[in-house]
């Protein structure tokens, strides 16, 4: 399980060699002499900057071979960090935390922002539609404490599903024990709710296509409710102390990738987006799906990047805020163990150094 999760039966097998600490950064014979960076990916959008990079040569550009691992959840990808079978990747939020716990993990950049595509989800007609914007900070959000209270929610536990509700929630001054919560996986969550199982569901992507394709209202998307959802580009924390150039130049061509897909025509997007998906995951992409790709996950251009990983008034960058929340969350209804809380409060691990590192002229 993840923050976002796409299709469970998708799973892409790389053979990896085993990774020992000493050798994270050898060179490959077969390969021109370049340095191996073995990378982890779940089956999604972010990793197609590194299939791009692959594509156009980018990575032997930088004297480096990117070997690319596909899992099938983030927890599948951690079991391997944990032994070292990978260097860089992309998690999201959730899985994140639960590298970072032990003090091996950096998060370096952000791959994009899925808070749009993380939803709560009403039958048409329901009561929880009846009124909006109750909370005045938070004018998108459908519903009221009275119309909430003793309703049934559908979601995934420890999730982003999960964290959603309580954020929205949390907007209308509801208790999560004055709810009925029903734990139950997105694709058996989806076939309840359409058994009426429950009054609301709480999905993400494709489930929250699938879904609204069924004719099931938003009462509130996660952005709604400020409950930010990041999918970040993380890093072994000793990898990226002993090999802090490699670190750089991967992020360089991850950064270009997403340069390339903010700035080139959307036809062209379309086409290499649809490729990749058919290639890396066999799936066959349309044009329709592909533009709600782009309308929910957000990316962030460098200059943005830079903007929300550096340190606010307070000193906590904007990402930093998101992912404490995060937190919180994990915290109080995950199980973390107390000796292991100070590596995740504060979110020090979330970090400016290597995206700073990145120029525009690295993106060209």
């Amino acid at each position: 399980m993840r923050i976002r999760f796409w299709l469970k039966t998708v799973v892409v097998a790389v053979c990896v060699l085993g990774l020992t600490m000493p050798a994270f950064a050898k060179k490959s014979a077969q390969k021109d002499n370049l340095v191996d960076v073995k990378t982890a990916w779940v089956t999604g959008q972010e990793s197609f900057p590194v299939w791009l990079a692959k594509k156009q040569g980018w990575d032997k550009e930088k004297g480096m071979n990117i070997i690319t691992t596909v899992y099938g959840s983030g927890n599948e990808a951690l079991e391997d960090f944990s032994v070292n079978n990978w260097a860089i990747g992309g998690l999201g939020a959730i899985p994140t935390l639960r590298g970072a716990k032990d003090g091996n993990m950096l998060v370096i950049a952000l791959a994009n922002d899925e808070s749009d595509a993380n939803a709560v989800m009403v039958r048409p007609g329901s009561p929880i539609l009846n009124k909006k914007g109750v909370a005045s900070s938070y004018p998108n959000v459908y519903g009221s404490a009275v119309d909430i209270r003793r309703k049934s929610f559908i979601v995934t536990p420890l999730s982003s599903s999960h964290y959603t509700l309580i954020k929205y929630l949390e907007v209308l001054g509801v208790s999560p024990r004055e709810v009925d919560v029903k734990f139950i996986d997105q694709a058996l969550g989806l076939l309840s709710f359409e058994h009426a199982k429950a009054d609301a569901a709480v999905f993400w992507a494709p489930y929250t296509f699938m879904a609204s394709g069924k004719g099931y209202v938003t009462a509130s998307t996660a952005y709604d409710v400020n409950a930010r959802l990041p999918i970040f580009i993380v890093v072994n924390k000793a990898y990226a102390e002993q090999y802090p150039e490699i670190t750089k130049n991967f992020l360089a061509i991850y950064m270009r990738g997403i340069h390339w897909l903010l700035n080139a025509p959307r036809a062209d997007v379309v086409k290499e987006m649809q490729t990749y998906y058919k290639d890396v995951f066999g799936l066959d992409y349309s044009e329709t799906m592909l533009d709600l790709n782009f309308n929910v996950f957000k990316l962030f251009n460098l200059a943005k990047q830079k903007e929300l990983f550096a340190a606010g008034e307070n000193g906590v960058s904007k990402v930093q805020a998101w992912q404490e929340s995060i937190a919180q969350f994990v915290l109080n209804y995950g199980s973390v163990h107390k000796s292991l809380e100070k590596n995740i409060i504060g979110s020090k691990y979330v970090v400016p150094t290597f995206i700073n590192m990145i120029e525009e002229s690295d993106l060209k």
